[in-house]
C-alpha cells in the first residue's frame, strides 16, 4: 500500500505539484486532528493508572482500542507526507497494539461440554467455579456432609452468552459503566440484565440441567427443592464477592431455569459491578457456575470463623455465629445472631453472647416464611454444646484441609443432622503496626465522645462528614465521607468507593457487608443503638473502630480505605501498568537526534512524537516545492513579492480565476491576521525601499530550503486554505516561516515559527535572535535557538486568541528587517524589547548607548 503511495507522490511531484500541495494539507489537517484525539486517549488512559480512576476491562479495551485507532491514522496521513517513513512506523504499531491487546485480552471462554458436573465430576474450578469446587473437595477428601445436587457449568454460561450473541451487547454497556454516577450504574445494570433474563437457554443446556434434576429426584425418590446459587469463578477466592450475587432458595424443577437466569442476571446487578470493577477482574474472569443444592430444612443455621479477632492467622480462637431458621438474614445483616468463642486447641468454650433475633426463616410447605421467634427461643442459644464442639471439629478440620482460615456456612436440621454449604477463605483485616501516631492518638482522645460501645466488624479510624444512608443520592455524597446507617444489607457495597468508615445501629460481624469491608480496609462499627439520632448529615466525626468510639471532629492523618500499596496489587492496577509500558513512556525526545529514526520507536507515544515531527518538517519544507501553477500574486504597497496558492478556501469567491489578488480577496483568517501586523502603521517599509526583498543572494538555511536568484516568484511564497497558513517570506539576507492552523478547536491550531539568517555581522544577528527569543516566550511561544536558526511553538491555543498573537508576531517581523545591522550591544536587547510591547516597531537607526 505504502509503496503505491509513494509512487503516486513521485507522480505528482512531477507532473502535478499542485495535487500534491493540496493533498499534503489535507493531509496534515487529518494527522492533526487524530494526533489531538490520539493524545487526548492516552490522557484518559493514564488517569486510570495514575489517579486510580476504574473502568470495566471492557471499556478499558474499547479506550485503548480507539486510542490505537488514532495513532494508526496518524501513520496513514503521514504516508501521504512520507510514505517511506510511514511503513516503517506501520509495523512498530503492528506490534505495540498486538503486545497490548494481548495483554488485554480476556481469557478463553469454552463452550463445549460438559453443561453440567456432579461433585464427583468436578476436578476443575475454572468449570464449576469456587464455591461447587470447594464443596466437591470437601466431599471427596473429607466426606463432609454436603447436600446433594450439581453445577451448572461455567461452559452453560458462555454457551448461553454465545448463543444469543450477546457478548458485544454486555461489552458495549459495560464500557460505558461510570462507577461515580449510581444513576447511570442502575440503569446499565438494568440494562444488562435485562439481556441476560430474556435470553434463550440453548436446548443442550436445558436437557442437560433437567436430566440432572430428574437423576436428583430419582435418587430422593420425591420431588426436590433446591437452593440456587452462584459459583463464579473468581468467587469465594482472595475476593470473596460475598453476597453479591442472588440466591434463589425453593426451585423446583419447573422453575429452575428461571432461577438459573436470575442467578446469571446478578452478575450484572449494581453491587456486583461496582464490587469487580473496582477490583479490576474482567467480566469473562468472573464466569458465572451455578451451584444447585437440595434445600437443607434448617433449624439453626449459621457462620464459623475458623480464626477470630485481629491476631488473624496468629489466632488461637475460633469464632461461632448462629441463628434459628435459613441463614439468609444473618449473612444479609438483618439479625444479629448467636455468638461463641472456642479455643482452637481443645474446643472449650470461652465466650457466649446471646444475639438480637427477633424473626427466623423458614422453609414451609415449600415455601419461604418468616415467624416471630418464640420466648423461648429468644431466651436460649441457638445451639447447645454438643453441637458447638462438633461445628469447632469440622472447622479445624477444613482449615487444616486448605490450610488458610476459613470462612463456613452451616446448618443444623431438626433432627441434628449437619450439613456444610460453603467454605473460602476468611477475609480478615490487615494487621496494622500502627493506625495513629502518638501525638494523633493524644489528639483524638480529647475530643469528645459521641457514641461509645457496640462490635468493631472491621477496624481501622477515619475522619469525614456524616451521610445517612437513603438519605442523599450517590453523586451528592462527597469522597470521603463517614455512612452511617440503619442496618448493613450488601447493597450498601456500592458506596464503598466514596465512604471512609461506617457506623451501624444493626448489622452483624458475620453479614456480608461486613467481610468486604474487611477486604476494602473499611473501618465498620455495628450494634450502634443510637447512631441515627446522634450523627446528623454533615456533622463531622472520627470513627476510632479499634476502640468502639465515635468522636465529635475531624482529624487530620485519620484514614480508612485501602490503602496504595493495596490498589498496586490489585489486578486492575497490574495490568494497566503493564500496557502502559507499551504505551506511555517517550524515548524519542530531540529530533536533532540521529537516534530519532522511527524504527527506534518502543512505544505508540514515541510514534506520536515520530509521525508529528515528521508531519511538521514536511510541512516547513513546503516552501521548496512550488512550480508556478496556479499561484497568485499578491497586490500590495509593502515591497515584498508575495505568491499564494490556495488549497482550500483561502481565497473568497471569485479571486481564484484572478492572476492577482487584492487583501480583500483574501478568506485566509491567519494571513489576514498576520497581514494586519506587518501592514501596522507604525512599521517604516518605505525609507528601506532601496532594499531589493525581491532579488537578494541565495540563502541555504539548515533546515534544507533553498531559494535561488534566478526568479522572484521564490521571493515570499504562502500555501493557504480557510484556516491554514503556511507563509515563507524573504527579508533580504534572512528568511522567516510561519506555519499556522487557526480555527475553531483550539486542539489543533498551533503556530510554528522560524527565523535564520541575516546580513549583519554576527553580533547583530546573535542580538537580533535575542530580541526575538523574548518577545516571542512573552507572548507565549516555547522558544529554541540553535546557531542563527530559532524555532519557536504555541499549540493548542484559542481562536480568538491566536489572532491576536499573529497580528504581533506580523508587527515583530516586520520590525526586525534589519535589526541585526542596528543592534550593537546587548544591553540594547532588552530596551528594544520594553520598546517593541510599548507600540514602537521600528528599529531602523543603529542603538545608542550611554
Amino acid at each position: 500500500m505504502f509503496l503505491n503511495t509513494l509512487f503516486k507522490r513521485w507522480s505528482y511531484q512531477l507532473f502535478s505539484p499542485d495535487t500534491i500541495h493540496r493533498q499534503t494539507y489535507e493531509a496534515f489537517k487529518d494527522l492533526l486532528r487524530h494526533d489531538a484525539r490520539a493524545h487526548d486517549l492516552m490522557a484518559e488512559l493514564e488517569v486510570l493508572y495514575h489517579e486510580g480512576k476504574r473502568l470495566d476491562m471492557a471499556g478499558v479495551r474499547a479506550l485503548f482500542a480507539d486510542f490505537s485507532n488514532a495513532v494508526h491514522s496518524m501513520i496513514s496521513s503521514l504516508a501521504i507526507l512520507q510514505p517511506a517513513d510511514a511503513t516503517t512506523l506501520m509495523q512498530y504499531h503492528r506490534k505495540l497494539d498486538f503486545y497490548v491487546r494481548f495483554l488485554l485480552a480476556p481469557p478463553e471462554q469454552p463452550i463445549a461440554e460438559p453443561y453440567v458436573l456432579n461433585f464427583s465430576d468436578i476436578t476443575d474450578s475454572a468449570q464449576s467455579g469456587n464455591k461447587a469446587f470447594n464443596l466437591a473437595k470437601l466431599k471427596k477428601e473429607l466426606q463432609a456432609p454436603v447436600p446433594g445436587g450439581f453445577v451448572i457449568s461455567t461452559s452453560s454460561f458462555h454457551r448461553v452468552l454465545e448463543f444469543n450473541n450477546l457478548r458485544p451487547s454486555l461489552d458495549a454497556i459495560l464500557a460505558q459503566i461510570d462507577l461515580e454516577n449510581t444513576a447511570g450504574l442502575e440503569e446499565y445494570s438494568r440494562r444488562l440484565q435485562g439481556l441476560i433474563l430474556s435470553a434463550t437457554i440453548p436446548p443442550e443446556v436445558v436437557t442437560a440441567v433437567e436430566s440432572a434434576y430428574d437423576m436428583m429426584e430419582k435418587q430422593r425418590g420425591a420431588p426436590v427443592l433446591t437452593a440456587v446459587r452462584s459459583s463464579a469463578v473468581s468467587e469465594d477466592s482472595e475476593h470473596s464477592f460475598a453476597g453479591q450475587y442472588h440466591t434463589e432458595l425453593g426451585a423446583t424443577r419447573e422453575t429452575i431455569l428461571e432461577a438459573y437466569r436470575k442467578v446469571l442476571a446478578s452478575k450484572y446487578s449494581p453491587e456486583a459491578l461496582f464490587y469487580r470493577i473496582t477490583l479490576g477482574l474482567a467480566d469473562e474472569e468472573a464466569s458465572m457456575g451455578v451451584l444447585v443444592l437440595s434445600m437443607v430444612d434448617a433449624a439453626v443455621s449459621g457462620i464459623v470463623y475458623t480464626r477470630s479477632g485481629d491476631e488473624g492467622e496468629d489466632s488461637q480462637d475460633m469464632e461461632i455465629h448462629a441463628i434459628y431458621g435459613l441463614g439468609e438474614v444473618l449473612v444479609a445483616g438483618r439479625a444479629v445472631g448467636d455468638r461463641a468463642l472456642l479455643a482452637r486447641d481443645d474446643g472449650q468454650i470461652l465466650h457466649q453472647i446471646k444475639g438480637t433475633q427477633a424473626k427466623k426463616l423458614l422453609l414451609a410447605s415449600g415455601k419461604l416464611e418468616e415467624i416471630p421467634l418464640s420466648q423461648a427461643e429468644k431466651e436460649r442459644f441457638c445451639l447447645e454444646r454438643s453441637r458447638l464442639h462438633e461445628l469447632g471439629q469440622w472447622a479445624t478440620r477444613i482449615e487444616d484441609l486448605y490450610g488458610v482460615a476459613q470462612d463456613i456456612e452451616w446448618a443444623y436440621t431438626e433432627d441434628g443432622t449437619l450439613f456444610i454449604l460453603q467454605s473460602r477463605p476468611l477475609h480478615r483485616e490487615k494487621k496494622k503496626i500502627s493506625s495513629l501516631a502518638d501525638d494523633k492518638r493524644a489528639e483524638l482522645e480529647k475530643m469528645e465522645i459521641l457514641l461509645a460501645g457496640g462490635q468493631k466488624s472491621s477496624g481501622g479510624i477515619a475522619s469525614g462528614p456524616v451521610i445517612v444512608a437513603g438519605v442523599e443520592t450517590f453523586e451528592d455524597i462527597q469522597p470521603g465521607s463517614v455512612l452511617v446507617a440503619g442496618s448493613t444489607p450488601p447493597s450498601l457495597v456500592r458506596l464503598l468507593g466514596k465512604i471512609v468508615a461506617v457506623v451501624a445501629e444493626k448489622g452483624t460481624i458475620a453479614g456480608h457487608f461486613s467481610t468486604v469491608c474487611r477486604e476494602f480496609n473499611i473501618p465498620l462499627l455495628i450494634d450502634m443503638p443510637h447512631a441515627l439520632e446522634v450523627l446528623k448529615p454533615g456533622r463531622m466525626v472520627t470513627v476510632d473502630a479499634d476502640n468502639l468510639t465515635v468522636y465529635d471532629g475531624f482529624l487530620e492523618f485519620a484514614s480508612g480505605g485501602r490503602g496504595e500499596d493495596d490498589d498496586d496489587q490489585l489486578p486492575y492496577m497490574l495490568r494497566l501498568k503493564a500496557i502502559m509500558e507499551f504505551i506511555t513512556p517517550l524515548h524519542l525526545v530531540d529530533p536533532e537526534s540521529k537516534k530519532f529514526l522511527p524504527e527506534l520507536c518502543r512505544s505508540l507515544h514515541d510514534i506520536i512524537r515520530y509521525t508529528h515531527e515528521r508531519a511538521m518538517q514536511t510541512m516547513f519544507s513546503l516552501g521548496e516545492k512550488g512550480s508556478g501553477r496556479s499561484k497568485k500574486k499578491l497586490i500590495t504597497d509593502i515591497p515584498l513579492a508575495i505568491h499564494l496558492l490556495d488549497v482550500g478556501e483561502g481565497l473568497c469567491r471569485g479571486a481564484q480565476e484572478k492572476d492577482s489578488v487584492t487583501l480583500e480577496e483574501i478568506c485566509c483568517q491567519p494571513f489576514r491576521a498576520l497581514w494586519k501586523g506587518l501592514a501596522h502603521p507604525d512599521i517604516d517599509w518605505q525609507s528601506h525601499s532601496h532594499f531589493d526583498w525581491k532579488r537578494s543572494d541565495e540563502i541555504v538555511l539548515s533546515g534544507g530550503f533553498l531559494f535561488g536568484t534566478d526568479s522572484s516568484e521564490f521571493a515570499s511564497y504562502a500555501i493557504m486554505s480557510k484556516d491554514y497558513l503556511n507563509f515563507n517570506i524573504r527579508f533580504g539576507y534572512h528568511f522567516t516561516l510561519v506555519d499556522t492552523i487557526c480555527g475553531e478547536d483550539a486542539r489543533t491550531n498551533f503556530c510554528l515559527i522560524r527565523f535564520a539568517g541575516g546580513g549583519g555581522a554576527w553580533t547583530g544577528r546573535f542580538l537580533r535572535l535575542a530580541f526575538l527569543e523574548r518577545v516571542l516566550a512573552r507572548l507565549g511561544f516555547d522558544v529554541t535557538v540553535k546557531a542563527d536558526l530559532l524555532d519557536a511553538k504555541m499549540v493548542e491555543v484559542e481562536e480568538k486568541e491566536l489572532v491576536t498573537v499573529l497580528d504581533m508576531v506580523g508587527r515583530l517581523l516586520g520590525a526586525t528587517k534589519l535589526m541585526d545591522m542596528v543592534l550593537h550591544e546587548e544591553e540594547d536587547v532588552q530596551r528594544c524589547v520594553d520598546q517593541f510591547f510599548g507600540g514602537q516597531y521600528t528599529f531602523t537607526k543603529p542603538m545608542v548607548t550611554g
